[in-house]
């Protein structure tokens, strides 16, 4: 059977600026995919081809819960049709919650900014970057159970600079200053992200913000709060003066007087105070405990997991049931060790680790199905 027979296309999911996605079904494992289809015309060149192999690859290499997985790509080249097979993700985009009329409350909002901002903070953290450069509200997608997932890696970027210049991509409204002229940071996704936030606190889409020289105002259309505080330094039009990455944005959120804490930056780092000193005699020898026991947890994780699970890959290639419950037991194993790791931590530095102060979750995922008129957004 071939490729392009394997997958039965069926109602389309989204439109974008690189191709047209639709809901299939894998003949092989009856699961339903999502097929990402470009079709090369003659006045088209090979710009769009070169951004969906860069797609391509870029979902190939991510494994992250709030990016879809990578699972395939056919080509029927007599006519000019190529295709990436994607885990289907369920549920709504922000978008059709917004053009709903679906209210979202402050705590929301904030829910959405934290679960982005581990998201954000996965590609930035990659090296090269993958900047995403396409952030809006029809690409972010809510499962049922409120988690969020970015889609559409059509204009990724696989590095700050790269050779031969760069395309402009974007959404009109959404979209940084400095994506006018080819360039994208993490700081560019950071204002997308901002502009994100803004339209659905307002209710109105980011092209009809008012602005006020190069920035966009809030003033006007949201009350004054620290969320709009924070989401005007995020869409602060000079990159240099806006947050730079997802940490900056966390460090902003730390020093203003939100009613929803945000969650710590890394878990390794979140501040293990108020703890009980382990005193006695000894205490040094429980230092030392800790001190290995942090870095034996360390190599574990950071080393021989991803080894353990390259080669087990490798193995059950022909398995995808057994690879799927693969990356299953890899999260609850890999948050089993940070936890190990926390609590050695806090034993190599005098305390007690059955003290640990928890790290503040976010506020939960309210499903916005409300529906209002007028003063949407507003607190």
């Amino acid at each position: 059977m071939s490729a392009a027979s394997r997958y039965g296309l069926e109602q389309p999911l989204g439109r974008g600026g690189q191709g047209h996605t639709f809901r299939a079904v894998d003949s092989e494992t009856g699961q339903a995919v999502a097929v990402k289809v470009i079709e090369l015309r003659g006045g088209d060149g090979w710009k769009p081809f070169d951004l969906f192999e860069r797609e391509c690859r870029t979902l190939r290499a991510l494994d992250h819960p709030g990016i879809p997985r990578f699972l395939d790509t056919f080509a029927q080249e007599d006519q000019g049709r190529y295709c990436l097979v994607m885990e289907l993700v369920p549920g709504r985009s922000l978008q059709q919650l917004l053009s709903d009329g679906a209210v979202f409350p402050e705590p929301q909002l904030y829910n959405l900014l934290h679960q982005a901002l581990v998201i954000l903070d996965y590609l930035h953290g990659l090296r090269p970057p993958v900047i995403h450069r396409d952030i809006k509200p029809a690409n972010l997608i809510q499962r049922p159970d409120g988690r969020l997932v970015l889609v559409d890696f059509g204009g990724v970027r696989v590095a700050l600079r790269e050779d031969g210049g760069s395309t402009v991509v974007g959404t009109f409204g959404y979209m940084a200053p400095e994506q006018l002229h080819g360039e994208a940071r993490p700081a560019t996704d950071i204002y997308e992200l901002g502009a994100t936030l803004a339209a659905l606190a307002t209710g109105t889409e980011a092209d009809k913000l008012p602005h006020k020289g190069l920035k966009v105002n809030l003033e006007p259309v949201m009350t004054a709060s620290p969320l709009r505080d924070l989401l005007s330094r995020m869409l602060e039009p000079d990159p240099d003066q806006r947050p730079g990455s997802a940490g900056a944005v966390r460090e902003l959120l730390v020093r203003q007087p939100a009613s929803t804490p945000p969650p710590a930056n890394n878990e390794d780092e979140a501040d293990a105070s108020p703890l009980a000193d382990v005193e006695g005699p000894f205490a040094a020898i429980l230092r030392i405990i800790g001190t290995l026991g942090y870095v034996g947890l360390t190599v574990v994780d950071v080393v021989l997991m991803p080894l353990i699970v390259v080669m087990l890959g490798a193995a059950w290639s022909g398995r995808p049931h057994r690879l799927d419950r693969l990356r299953e037991r890899k999260s609850d194993i890999r948050r089993a060790l940070r936890s190990g790791r926390r609590a050695m931590r806090a034993l190599s530095r005098g305390k007690d680790p059955y003290q640990l102060k928890q790290s503040p979750e976010p506020p939960p995922a309210l499903p916005p199905h409300r529906r209002g008129r007028g003063r949407r957004g507003r607190w």
